[in-house]
């Protein structure tokens, strides 16, 4: 069996999976959160609505990564892969989503940053405001798409330097695949280096708004951890516990796909800079930006007290009927 049958089984039951875990989340913060969390609710909501949709874009493209020399690619290995243009264009959306999820995780970190720090500041982002709060991610997002559509575009010298790679790995043409690359420098007959500007600049711009989100997350953290901090005895001790809760689940939420997402993408913009090839970063890569937005639901149920308590009582409650329903059974 090729590697990239086993990424796409991970692939299909990590959609599955989060398709119920972000579910589920999305009837707990509907149900249970919107009066405890209050607009906040409404970020995790969104958030998870993402995370669904994130998952129909990765089916779509099925991607898979690959470093050959200088040059990083992303594989769109699904059924679209061989229509020209829109299995592209897929491929740059799937870019985008991805840069989509770190923008939405620095929003979150902001908008808990103005409400322990600046809670003025929210008076601004009532009502129909609220949504503006959002414009910042689209704009990273689209931005994302736009330096792959026009900064890692697809070039017959990649096609040729792919050719055997593709047909070794998938048994593809590269001719007729669709991918997204990112080749540094090109050589001439000389055997001379020349930096290829479209793909550098497309290259340092994903890295840049990766960077950006990274950097407004950690600023945000600590500010808002301090706060947290020096506040403590002014807070009433459900504030102080409900703030904790919230704290701990998105530095987890933030630290999951930075391990899952984040590391492995910033190494594949480094390694071929190096031309370093490490086929398990390649393998772990694809996989892992799979099982990020079926796992990350958990956190949040699990970390939030309110979640967790609806979770165990209505266990118990289904045990409790499970058990009525037997003894009922044997009296008649």
């Amino acid at each position: 069996m090729h590697m990239y049958h086993i990424l796409h089984s991970i692939q299909f039951i990590s959609f599955a999976v989060s398709q119920f875990t972000n579910g589920m989340l999305l009837y707990l913060i509907w149900t249970k959160a919107r009066k405890v969390l209050g607009a906040y609710s409404y970020l995790m909501a969104v958030f998870s609505m993402y995370a669904i949709l994130y998952n129909y874009v990765d089916v779509i493209t099925q991607p898979l990564v690959v470093i050959e020399k200088q040059m990083y690619v992303v594989v769109n290995h699904g059924p679209i892969r061989h229509v020209p243009g829109v299995g592209f264009v897929f491929t740059c959306l799937f870019g985008s989503s991805f840069g989509l999820c770190i923008s939405l995780l620095s929003t979150q970190f902001f908008y808990r940053y103005l409400a322990v720090c600046r809670p003025k500041s929210l008076t601004y982002l009532e009502g129909s405001q609220f949504l503006l709060i959002f414009f910042p991610a689209i704009f990273v997002s689209v931005t994302w798409f736009f330096f792959c559509y026009f900064g890692l575009s697809i070039t017959p010298e990649k096609q040729e330097m792919l050719r055997i790679p593709f047909m070794e790995d998938f048994g593809e043409d590269s001719k007729t695949m669709s991918f997204v690359s990112g080749l540094f420098w090109s050589q001439d007959k000389t055997g001379e280096a020349h930096w290829n500007m479209p793909d550098c600049v497309g290259s340092l711009g994903l890295a840049g708004l990766m960077i950006i989100c990274c950097a407004t997350i950690v600023v945000c953290a600590v500010k808002t951890y301090k706060k947290m901090n020096d506040a403590s005895n002014s807070l009433s001790d459900r504030t102080k516990e409900l703030n904790r809760q919230l704290f701990v689940t998105l530095s987890l939420q933030t630290l999951l796909p930075f391990t899952l997402m984040y590391g492995p993408v910033g190494l594949l913009f480094l390694f071929p800079l190096f031309q370093i090839k490490i086929d398990i970063l390649s393998s772990s890569a694809a996989a892992s930006t799979a099982i990020y937005p079926a796992v990350e639901p958990l956190i949040a149920i699990f970390c939030i007290k309110t979640f967790r308590k609806s979770l165990i009582c209505y266990r118990n409650s289904a045990k409790i009927s499970s058990a009525a329903a037997s003894t009922a059974a044997r009296s008649a």
